[in-house]
């Protein structure tokens, strides 16, 4: 019966695990050539791009190369960026659930200055 006990919150921990079950690799890339600078946590940014960047095999590999900085940079021709990744709640919900078929979404935010 104790080894029941331990099994059930092994189990309950692992489900409420869950959400945070994958990964999602993004890169901070500038184009060749452009000198590009990481901007602070604090300073106030000119351009904010909020996207939807899709991996398969549970986050390891991007369906296409939009996690990565290059495209912002290069459309706002950003100098100095930052960028951050994290899971709406409503996305905490479906990735365990997508992650059965190896497919995992992530929001990322990039922010910078001309």
């Amino acid at each position: 019966m104790r080894g029941y006990r331990t099994l059930r919150r092994l189990l309950l921990v692992g489900l409420l695990a869950a959400p945070g079950i994958g990964c999602g690799t993004m890169h901070l890339v500038a184009p060749p050539g452009r000198e590009v600078y990481i901007m602070p946590a604090d300073k106030p940014a000119q351009v904010h791009v909020e996207r939807t960047v899709w991996f398969y095999q549970w986050g390891a590999k991007a369906f296409s190369d939009s996690n990565s900085t290059r495209q912002d940079i290069e459309r706002y021709h950003l100098r100095e960026v930052r960028f951050d990744t994290y899971q709406k709640w409503f996305e905490m919900l479906m990735n365990p659930v997508m992650s059965i078929v190896s497919i995992q979404r992530r929001t990322v935010i990039v922010e910078g200055n001309p």
